[in-house]
């Protein structure tokens, strides 16, 4: 499905101007503009960071521009399975400047064990699938069910290394953070992101998995899907 690229300009949650090349007709522009000023989803605006942050499920790469153009300095590993979004995350790194500071990797996340996934996306035959596009195993899919036409690709599934620290890492996955926080988490100062109620998951599975090492804060309906914020202790 071929889609228009537009352009526009939007304010970082610091601040900052940011210019976004997104394809018309799907839910980028919205997805970027709630991401910046004002919305500013992912609460980044008070934060001071330095050294690496990590964004897992970067789409085309809002949150990683904003935090690069807010931290000068930080440089942010952008983690997003779908190749059409890619491109555009680097695109729109180019376009801030920030493209030396944004490294944007082809993958998902998921459980101990599992070294490739399939991602599906660019759903085709509903039109609320269709408008999310690019969004990689789609949460809607539970919703609208998944027997409608779509594109797939098979990803490698990233871990984190023990030695990388993370100052910073937002996660929206659509359900994939369920397997990467069974991982080791140490290395996470901070983590802000939206969990999903896929597969029964609840808030409480949740704070099971961050409790023992960060103190959560949630947000949004208690049956998801919600916000949190995990600091780490």
């Amino acid at each position: 499905m071929g889609h228009t690229i537009l352009t526009g300009e939007w304010q970082t949650p610091g601040g900052h101007r940011a210019v976004f090349a997104y394809r018309e007709g799907t839910n980028d522009w919205n997805t970027i503009s709630s991401t910046m000023a004002p919305h500013d989803e992912y609460r980044t605006a008070g934060l001071r960071l330095g050294g690496w942050a990590l964004d897992v499920g970067a789409f085309i790469g809002s949150v990683a521009v904003g935090l690069a153009l807010d931290n000068p300095g930080l440089h942010v590993l952008a983690v997003e399975p779908v190749p059409p979004n890619v491109e555009l995350i680097e695109r729109n790194a180019e376009l801030n400047g920030v493209g030396h500071l944004i490294s944007a990797v082809q993958g998902a996340v998921g459980p101990p064990g599992v070294d490739f996934t399939t991602v599906r996306y660019g759903y085709r035959g509903e039109p609320n699938l269709e408008h999310h596009y690019g969004v990689g195993n789609t949460s809607l899919v539970y919703e609208y069910g998944g027997e409608h036409e779509h594109e797939e690709v098979i990803v490698p599934v990233l871990r984190l290394a023990e030695s990388q620290e993370f100052a910073f890492a937002k996660i929206d996955c659509e359900g994939g953070e369920w397997g990467f926080f069974d991982g080791p988490l140490g290395r996470l100062a901070r983590i802000h992101g939206e969990w999903h109620p896929v597969n029964g998951h609840t808030r409480a599975d949740l704070l099971a998995l961050l409790g023992t090492t960060h103190e959560v804060t949630f947000s949004g309906p208690e049956a998801g899907p919600g916000g949190f914020e995990a600091v780490r202790r």
